[in-house]
């Protein structure tokens, strides 16, 4: 102990100075260089053991502001541009992973080494460690992979030094850019954000969350004495596990117990905030409502946190362990290619495989290679399609392994899955889960929509005649015919507009077989959320017959698609009539 207090009363060094100096070295990088360097030279600094006085310490706290402002910066990059190359995807997060391990253990070692010392600096010192241990748990989240192993035992041992220092409500500012909190709700904030691992959220939605709970977690006490009429969520600081939510439980010592109840009022505001259209004073709240993903990640919370809404998900049904392999495509606009593409090859081997009650010469004698008069002979390349292994399967969907990069992974993604011993079948699905497994593979869990679904031309009539009304109102030159169909009392130009407002979609027609909620039994269309208008007309052909339809109901809605149920507004005899 006189060791260290000997430490503490030494005069300034310029020792300090000279051992980072390569911080200097750091001005004419580029940011991820800036990172790599840093991680490497604080790596060797610990591996000298320099931090050992508080001139060092000083310096220690310098440079990692200095590299903090870098790693915010890249890690806002990283979040909000979707064109990332995997290679640079791949650079950026083990760099800035690493440089948050790195100075995680530094601070770790030094709040092991000076706590009982009580020195001015350990409030920081622990807030900075709580926030980069925070950050390595963000960062797995980002790319759908688990919390380091023992993170969460590791930032319980953070809590329990503050609380024995006392010192867990004192407020702290962990880095100068950063909002005052206490070590008590940062804490808090690492083992709620944990307590969402298993919804495979995207990246802003991660970060929207972790600013939430920055927001309205700083008054909120964790408290040792468990209150059943009070607690919502509690931390078992002798375990590695997250934060987990309150029920039919024994109290132990170890626990610590929290009140979520104005966390989950804030969240109804901010639904209802957008529900009304009502703009709120505060800059934060704004932020909030105004996000890309804010109702779906708000309407999540709301189950997940919530006292009264919360329901566990659990299967009705239990998947069946299998081994095959599929053709898989993901996305709205390469599923429909895929299924395209198929029908096309159906329709050729159709065709080809006719040939009525032809003798075997006349057969041989109009036998050729591409001539075709319906379109050319070709080989059909789906170059949208990737192979994955299933795993599991149920009459409600399916598990499979695939080597995709989670950075082209998200749940509501739509996907088309072809079963190689059922090459013309291809099954519709929804991405509900995302998980990492060893050999660098995500494990997806897929809720089938359809297995007989077909792709449909539609067009938007009343975009297409406000089009040609426009145009025939502002041109001189009358190329384009315009009459007036009685039936919608409006005008439709025959040529003018088709290519803007016409689309595909997908037709999902009943089924029965799917034992899934009674929406799989009605007839429905995906549509692309770019093309939906809930008050105008559209014209489709489903199975060679048209019909005009409006859309009446949306079942589910996602980042580009809809599904949607529709009724007709006229006769599929009339609209046939129509065309």
């Amino acid at each position: 102990m006189e060791f260290f207090r000997k430490i503490f009363n030494q005069p300034p060094s310029s020792k300090a100075e000279i051992a980072f100096a390569w911080g200097k070295e750091l001005d004419g990088m580029d940011d991820v260089s800036a990172i790599e360097h840093a991680t490497q030279q604080l790596n060797a600094d610990a591996k000298k053991d320099i931090f050992k006085d508080e001139q060092h310490i000083e310096s220690l706290f310098a440079i990692d502001e200095k590299i903090h402002i870098i790693v915010d910066r890249i890690t806002s990059h990283y979040i909000n541009i979707d064109n990332l190359s995997v290679d640079l995807e791949e650079r950026i997060a083990n760099a800035v992973f690493l440089y948050h391990r790195q100075i995680y253990l530094i601070y770790n070692t030094l709040i092991d080494h000076l706590a009982p010392f009580q020195p001015q600096s350990l409030i920081v010192m622990l807030a900075r460690a709580i926030n980069n241990a925070t950050q390595m748990i963000k960062w797995r989240f980002y790319n759908y992979q688990s919390a380091p192993a023992n993170v969460w035992l590791q930032l319980s041992k953070l809590y329990l030094v503050a609380e024995k220092q006392s010192i867990l409500d004192s407020y702290v500012r962990a880095y100068p850019e950063k909002e005052i909190t206490t070590l008590s709700s940062a804490y808090m904030q690492a083992c709620m954000l944990g307590n969402l691992e298993s919804l495979s959220f995207q990246r802003k939605q991660i970060e929207l969350v972790s600013n939430m709970l920055a927001y309205w977690t700083p008054k909120i006490l964790i408290q040792n004495t468990y209150d059943e009429n009070k607690h919502l969520f509690y931390v078992d600081t002798a375990s590695d596990a997250a934060a987990k939510r309150i029920r039919n439980f024994k109290p132990l010592p170890s626990y610590r117990y929290w009140c979520f109840d104005s966390v989950n009022l804030k969240i109804e505001l901010c639904l209802s905030l957008i529900e009304y259209n009502i703009l709120p004073k505060q800059q934060e709240m704004k932020d909030f409502i105004s996000h890309q993903y804010a109702v779906p990640t708000l309407e999540i919370l709301k189950t997940e946190w919530s006292r009264a809404e919360y329901k566990r998900q659990r299967r009705s049904s239990e998947r069946a362990k299998t081994s095959k392999y599929a053709s898989t495509t993901y996305g709205f606009e390469y599923t429909c290619y895929h299924i395209k593409q198929h029908e096309n090859m159906r329709i050729q081997r159709v065709g080809k495989s006719y040939q009525g009650n032809k003798s075997f010469d006349e057969r041989l004698a109009t036998h050729s290679l591409s001539k075709d008069q319906n379109g050319p002979n070709v080989i059909y390349l789906d170059l949208g399609a990737a192979q994955s292994k299933i795993i599991d399967e149920c009459p409600k969907g399916l598990g499979m392994y695939t080597n995709k990069p989670a950075s082209e992974l998200s749940l509501g993604m739509l996907m088309g899955v072809t079963i190689s011993d059922q090459k013309d079948a291809t099954k519709i699905g929804v991405i509900r889960s995302i998980k990492p497994v060893i050999g660098n593979e995500l494990h997806i869990g897929i809720e089938l929509l359809s297995t007989t679904a077909f792709c449909v031309e539609a067009q938007n009539v009343s975009v297409a005649a406000a089009k040609a009304k426009s145009s025939a109102e502002n041109s001189s030159v009358k190329n384009t015919p315009i009459v007036t169909r009685k039936e919608f009392n409006e005008p439709v130009g025959f040529n003018s507009g088709a290519a803007e407002t016409s689309f595909t979609c997908l037709y999902l027609p009943r089924e029965f077989t799917l034992p899934q909620h009674d929406s799989m039994q009605l007839e429905s269309l995906i549509i692309p959320r770019l093309h939906y208008n809930k008050n105008d007309t559209y014209r489709i052909n489903i199975s060679g017959a048209d019909m005009l339809v409006k859309f009446t109901e949306t079942l589910e809605h996602h980042e580009n698609w809809l599904r949607v149920i529709y009724t007709q507004v006229i006769e599929r005899k009339m609209a046939t009539q129509l065309s």
